[in-house]
């Protein structure tokens, strides 16, 4: 494997959701607005603003790396609804930060947009990311490549092409290296999945 990869299942990604979740509880933050990262911060996201009671959840859709790497200098960062964050303590999620890229490029819109005040916290912090958030799970010192299970497919698929090779046999030997379990689709379903990834890479664009 050419990169080192971090596989988590779902009860560990759940349980990482639930102790970021009681991290804030315990600190007392009670934003007025939540902020969900699409797509990775969604689930986290929807768990913090449950146990916190924010009801008020914005998605943000911010782009900077596509399958298996990085498609831009900084991330296009688009709202799937109003986003009216102005005179609002707003608290931002996301799954993790990594180069940091995106977790300032949507603070520094929020401040732009007239937000009050703007935390962030994620499941996983990169110590090598240029931006801290104001609260994580884990610090990350070696850089590795996070395998959460809400992107279990595309992951994969990214995975296996810089592996190289037969994308098919390259996906498996990946899921037998890392040790997955928790899977919840056969072989041939994961196969048929990672068939729309490369279906969608030899489109012409």
């Amino acid at each position: 494997m050419l990169v080192e990869v971090v596989y988590i299942p779902w009860s560990k990604a759940v349980e990482y959701c639930y102790k970021l979740a009681s991290i804030l509880l315990d600190a007392g933050e009670s934003p007025d607005s939540i902020v969900a990262v699409s797509r990775g911060g969604l689930v986290p996201a929807r768990i913090v603003s449950d146990v916190l009671g924010v009801d008020d959840l914005v998605v943000l859709r911010s782009r900077l790396w596509g399958i298996g790497g990085r498609v831009r200098e900084e991330p296009e960062v688009k709202a799937h609804e109003e986003l009216n964050p102005s005179g609002k303590n707003v608290l931002v999620v996301d799954e993790v930060v990594d180069t940091g890229a995106t977790l300032s490029r949507i603070v520094r819109l929020l401040k732009e947009l007239g937000a009050a005040e703007v935390k962030t916290a994620v499941i996983h912090y990169k110590a090598s990311s240029s931006f801290k958030p104001d609260y994580y799970v884990e610090r990350v010192e070696k850089w590795a490549w996070i395998f959460y299970p809400w992107s279990f497919s595309e992951t994969l698929y990214g995975l296996a092409k810089q592996a190289g090779g037969d994308i098919y046999e390259s996906a498996f030997k990946t899921l037998r290296d890392i040790g997955a379990s928790e899977l919840y689709m056969d072989p041939l379903r994961i196969k048929a999945s990672l068939k729309n990834y490369i279906d969608r890479a030899e489109k012409p664009s």
